[in-house]
Order: C-alpha cells, then structure tokens, then sequence
C-alpha cells in the first residue's frame, strides 16, 4: 500500500477561543487524571497484579506492562477492581475505592470524543502502564520531549523514534515563550501502517509537553497525546483504506529527591498511562504491546536533552572564536602520546567540538548528533571530552529551551 500523505496545503483551521480554551482544558485533565493515577500506583507499593498485567518491555529501570484484557467502562465491580491493583492488595474497602479510580482513569475517554463513539465504545482496549527510575531532571525529560514545530518533531524523532510516518502540525494551542520555553499544546495529524496485511491508522490530536507541580508541590514534566474530534469545524482528507485510530497517553517524569550518590548525578522518576484503539484488523494485545514498546522511547528523553545541550554547548563555543587547545602531538588530558604508533595501538582519538582541545581515544567518547539540513535531519558522529559531556548534563533544560526559541 502506498504512503497516503497530506496535502502540503490545508485549509486554515478556525477553532474558536472557547474551542481553544476546552481543548486546553482536556489536556490539564489528562496531565491530572494521570498524576491522580500515579500517587494510586505510588500508594499501592508501585506493584502490579502480575495476574492482570502482562510484562511486555523493559530497558534499565523502566518495566512496560500491558493489561491482559480490555477495560471494560461499565463491567462489574469485579471486571473493574482488578485491573490495576497491588500484588499485595488489601481488602480494606479504601484500597477497593483507590484501585476503582486508578480504573476509571486508565480507561476514561478524552472528553472531546464524539457522542457516536461513546456509545460505540463499550470497552477500552487494553491499558499500558510504564514505571521506573532514570537519570536526569524533571526539565530535562521536558526539553527532551519538546516539538513545538514540525522542524524540531524531526529533531525529536531522530532521536526517539516516536514519531508517525507522516505527521504535521496543524495549529498550536500555547506556543513557547521566553518565560515559560518548555510548554507547548498543538494539534496534530499522524499516519502510521501496521504490517502489509493490515490497513493504516491516521490519528487526529493534542500533543502537549511541559512542567507543572503535582498535589504535593513537586515538579513534575509531563508529555501528553490525545485524540480529539473536531469534525464539526475542520475535515482532514483520508484515503478510503485509512482507518481513524483513538490515542490516549500521558507521560510523566518526576523529580525523586534522593540524594545522588554523585552530586552530578540526578534521577526523575518516570511514570506513564496509555492506551490505543485501531478496531479492524489489527488485535488488540498485538496493537497494546506495540505502543508499550514504542513508548518505552520515551526512556531516552533524558539523552535526547543531553543532545540539546551538546548542541547548544557547541554554538556557544563556536559564538566565543577561541577554545581550550591543546598539543596537536599529546593528549589534552592525559599527556598521552598520539603519534601514529599510538593510534595504532588504540583507538583513534580527535578533536572536542565543544572545548576544541585535542584528545586520545581514551579520553573522548563519540556521540551522535543531530543536524537540521534544510527540511531534513540527519545524525553525524561527533567527537566529546569527558569533562564537556559532564558540562553538558548540568546545563539547565531552560536556558536550550529559550535558545531553541530561535533555531
């Protein structure tokens, strides 16, 4: 099946401000229900009935989990009561009362679906749930999660990975501003095929990214996208073999407040919730553990931030004309000799393209960063010193997100 693309041209949206302000509303209501959610799964010892919930991902200290069963928006007490629960569950009836909400949560609705599919719907497909402990800053999972504009969800994406094969922006709700560089709400299209034998899904949604404090106070970034129904002001063009899919997803990552073993070391705890509809031809544990692992991406948030950095380092580097050189025939750091025998014998070292000092391959470390060539991205391997890739991780997020403002 071909790749169905938009139009480069679309007509203008028009959302009126009280459409605007209930779609920004729907998306404080996500970020919301899922902190909700989260302190639940905090409060039940952040287990999982491992009877209900089927590990499908993990990398590091992140575990992605599935529900084995859809969610049923009006099952029995029973139906609803096990599908998120500790795995040393109480019987008390305020442990009953908390994994009811945790329920109705994860399976809710976005408020802007249409009433024909509300009634459709009597089931939620099967939840995601994704929890665990990274390193990094709460700000720093914002910036790493941030694509205000198309050019910077191509950033995003060679990155993570987590972007549609087609996407485009469509409006932008809040944009970023000097004061506030990592809040962003858009509305945006993506289509995404799911195997030769199975149709393609387009998506119609609120994406969101930010920061915001939770009940207790403690900053916590947040990364939301939400299917929304705008049909009654505003009609995408769809190829007759694409199917609408129904997303439902909000990220959270909050800052742990423990103390690092390394004073440069920090770690967000990451928290998330989802669930995707495709109906049709696509089963629903197959379409359920897919996103699991597509969200597990959202892991290296963290890294795509450092990146952020790396490249902001670099300009500013490159803005000052001078840098901290070093003898082209030994290592900056360690005096090493890097005669061609030396390179022979170990691996080739270079340059830092942030201090510009000349270093072994011992003492540098090659990453690869991300380049804007006109409307595409590619990645080319650069060449760090340990000391800049230390800098970089302490460069508050805020200070790249204004700079961003302008790239």
């Amino acid at each position: 099946m071909g790749k169905f693309r938009l139009p480069e041209t679309l007509p203008e949206i028009q959302l009126s401000p009280e459409r605007q302000a209930a779609l920004i509303a729907e998306v404080d209501a996500v970020v919301h229900h899922t902190l909700e959610l989260r302190g639940a799964f905090a409060a039940g010892g952040r287990q999982l009935d491992k009877e209900a919930w089927k590990l499908v991902k993990t990398k590091d200290d992140v575990r992605a989990y599935r529900s084995r069963r859809a969610l049923h928006g009006g099952g029995s007490h029973h139906e609803r009561s096990d599908v998120l629960s500790s795995s040393s569950s109480s019987d008390s009836a305020s442990h009953r009362s908390t994994m009811d909400k945790i329920t109705s949560i994860a399976s809710s609705t976005s408020s802007g679906d249409s009433d024909h599919y509300r009634l459709k719907k009597t089931t939620r497909p099967p939840a995601v749930v994704l929890s665990g402990v990274i390193d990094g800053t709460a700000e720093d999972a914002a910036l790493g999660m941030l694509a205000d504009t198309e050019a910077h969800a191509l950033m995003r994406n060679s990155y993570l990975g987590t972007e549609l094969e087609d996407s485009r922006l469509l409006a932008v709700l809040v944009r970023p501003t000097a004061e506030n560089p990592l809040n962003f709400i858009g509305l945006k299209w993506g289509l995404q095929s799911y195997g030769r034998f199975s149709q393609a899904r387009d998506f119609l949604f609120l994406e969101a990214s930010g920061l915001m404090n939770d009940a207790k106070g403690k900053l916590v970034a947040y990364g939301v996208r939400q299917s929304v129904d705008i049909s009654d002001v505003f009609k995408l063009p769809r190829a007759g073999d694409v199917i609408r899919g129904h997303m439902s997803g909000c990220q959270t990552f909050a800052n742990t407040g423990l103390p690092p073993s390394d004073a440069r070391h920090r770690s967000v705890e990451m928290f998330s919730r989802a669930f995707l509809e495709l109906d049709g031809d696509v089963p629903v544990n197959v379409a359920a553990t897919a996103y699991a692992e597509n969200l597990m991406a959202l892991v290296n948030s963290i890294e795509c931030a450092n990146s952020y950095k790396l490249t902001w380092l670099m300009k500013k580097s490159a803005r000052a004309a001078h840098g901290r050189l070093g003898s082209p025939t030994h290592c900056a750091n360690c005096t090493r000799s890097l005669n061609k025998l030396s390179n022979l014998l170990m691996q080739r070292g270079g340059t830092c393209q942030v201090c510009r000092r000349v270093l072994c391959g011992k003492c540098s470390v090659s990453k690869k960063i991300s380049v804007g060539i006109g409307a595409e991205v590619m990645q080319k391997s650069m060449l760090f010193c340990l000391e800049c890739l230390l800098e970089a991780k302490q460069v508050p997020a805020r200070n790249v997100a204004v700079d961003m403002l302008n790239w």
